[in-house]
């Protein structure tokens, strides 16, 4: 729900905050116990439930009584953490790598960012190749001095101290991010040539499976329309500047379809990277 049960998860003292259910509290705690410590069966308990599967719609009755939804009268609404950002921006283009485990990773990140913190064998950045690329955040090399700026300006916490709750932020930083990193940029792109490989020229088809893959539903009557005309300018767009699609696409280590035409496959490149950054993509 974004937010606990106590508010304060970093602090269960008497400065901290009471418990909303405590009743709640008590039950799902025995609950935990009796299942044998079983956490997934516990995540699930939590996302199957009424109160997690309610309508993130507000009223002005619950916004009178339930300003916060600490009192859970409305399903849950938050931007996703960073690391979920850019892990959903993969696996909605089908690059998310399912490797589990293994040494760190270090994928896409500004030049020089370390050079004045650099020491030892640390000193340099040095970008990882293929599969590493898309790798689960999780798995991401992390230098506390100089964290990594896609993953700082969502506020990621810096690992220099045990960070129990993390702050939510609204900058435009963060749409300069998801706009412009390579990452999603390329994840865009990738998306962009699964749907036209998908839908072959049928233009409904393309937007419905982009649409499924990152709002995962079907677009309405009124949003085909304005990813219609949104596209027939980028494709117009592109027809006249071929080179500027070409530098699009070439961005990211994976190599566009070279069957497909350059001026379709950047115009789709775009509408994807408007669709990606959506609130109904970036939030949860």
């Amino acid at each position: 729900f974004g937010t606990g049960l106590v508010k304060t998860s970093e602090d269960f003292g008497i400065m901290g905050s009471p418990p909303t259910h405590p009743e709640l509290l008590d039950w799902l705690a025995v609950e935990f116990r009796e299942s044998g410590w079983d956490v997934k069966k516990l995540f699930k308990l939590f996302v199957t439930s009424s109160a997690y599967r309610q309508a993130a719609t507000t009223t002005p009755q619950k916004i009178e009584k339930d300003l916060d939804n600490r009192f859970l009268s409305r399903g849950p609404r938050f931007r996703m953490d960073a690391e979920m950002l850019r892990d959903y921006a993969l696996a909605a283009s089908n690059t998310l790598s399912p490797k589990m485990s293994g040494p760190s990773t270090k994928p896409y990140q500004p030049d020089h960012v370390w050079d004045q913190v650099g020491i030892g064998n640390t000193r340099n950045y040095v970008q990882d190749k293929g599969e590493n690329l898309y790798r689960r955040t999780v798995y991401n090399f992390w230098k506390r001095m100089a964290p990594p700026p896609n993953m700082d300006i969502f506020n990621a916490p810096n690992r220099e101290v045990t960070c129990v709750r993390r702050e939510r932020t609204n900058t435009p930083l963060q749409a300069l991010v998801t706009m412009n990193d390579p990452q999603f940029v390329e994840a865009a792109r990738n998306l962009a040539q699964h749907a036209m490989l998908q839908g072959a020229a049928d233009v409904t088809k393309i937007m419905s499976y982009i649409a499924l893959e990152a709002l995962c539903r079907p677009l309405k009557a009124n949003e085909i329309a304005i990813v219609q005309a949104s596209h027939t300018d980028l494709q117009a767009f592109y027809q006249a500047n071929v080179e500027s699609a070409k530098l699009l696409l070439a961005v990211g280590e994976s190599k566009p379809d070279a069957n497909l035409d350059p001026a379709q496959l950047a115009a789709w490149t775009m509408v994807c990277n408007q669709i990606m950054n959506l609130d109904e993509v970036l939030n949860k």
